[in-house]
């Protein structure tokens, strides 16, 4: 059995909490550091149906990408997914700045994952000065519409939303979540960018500095840190019930 702290020491080693960004608010949000656990359910996000997973699983911690804390709480109520955790006695961990800029980290494995469909030149750059993102080069370029369908199969996505710069696509910046606000860093470094949540001034934005722009969706980009983080923590600690729950996107499309 191991606890709380040996979990997050091992998370702090790969993906250092002292490296989050100030509006961030990852770390151990919920839970004792001396707790004892047997189980660990991976998620994107912490929601009832995740907390309820952990209980049928008899997990006593859940990993998480977003912050199940973020904004102060001014009450809570029964069905506070935070209110659910305590009275469940389920710590909660969640790595949100930490997992994306890390090596090995979420943006790394979607480098990892388009590498399979795609041939990349062996350098990987970040995308801005906090290590958030990756820029890639691709030894033959595509299209942005050649590009648009390949990220729908990779990443399993209903749709993506395209701007098409109308040029070949030979440098590719890709980040999880959402990062269309770095436009303006990448201009001149990048043909494309392959991010989610894209707003609609980005897509004027885009058009304003030739970048081809591809938004898969906040949950699609993100989704799979879940069976990459657990597939560590079964080899890091053996003894450990490692539940994976993707929960699904929370979106539907009609």
């Amino acid at each position: 059995m191991s606890t709380v702290q040996e979990i997050y020491a091992y998370l702090d080693e790969t993906a250092p909490f002292s490296a989050q960004e100030k509006w961030d608010n990852s770390g151990l949000l919920v839970g004792d550091f001396r707790q004892c656990v047997d189980g660990v359910l991976i998620t994107l996000d912490i929601t009832a149906a995740s907390v309820a997973a952990a209980v049928q699983n008899g997990c006593g911690l859940i990993i998480a990408h977003h912050p199940v804390i973020f904004s102060p709480i001014r009450s809570l109520s029964p069905d506070n997914p935070v209110y659910q955790l305590a009275a469940n006695q389920i710590a909660a961990i969640c790595s949100h700045t930490p997992m994306d800029i890390a090596e090995g980290g979420i943006n790394d494995i979607l480098v990892r994952m388009f590498g399979e469909k795609i041939m990349f030149s062996p350098e990987v750059l970040p995308l801005d000065a906090s290590g958030c993102g990756r820029i890639v080069t691709l030894e033959t370029p595509v299209t942005a519409g050649e590009l648009a369908k390949i990220t729908k199969e990779i990443l399993h996505c209903p749709y993506v939303r395209l701007s098409d710069a109308e040029k070949p696509i030979r440098t590719l910046g890709i980040c999880s979540g959402s990062g269309a606000s770095m436009l303006e860093e990448i201009e001149g470094r990048c043909d494309a960018l392959l991010t989610g949540d894209v707003k609609h001034d980005r897509w004027y934005a885009a058009k304003q500095y030739g970048i081809s722009l591809i938004d898969c969706g906040h949950y699609h980009t993100e989704i799979v840190m879940v069976h990459a983080l657990a597939e560590r923590l079964r080899a890091q600690f053996p003894e450990l019930k490692v539940i994976e729950w993707e929960g699904g996107d929370p979106v539907s499309y009609v």
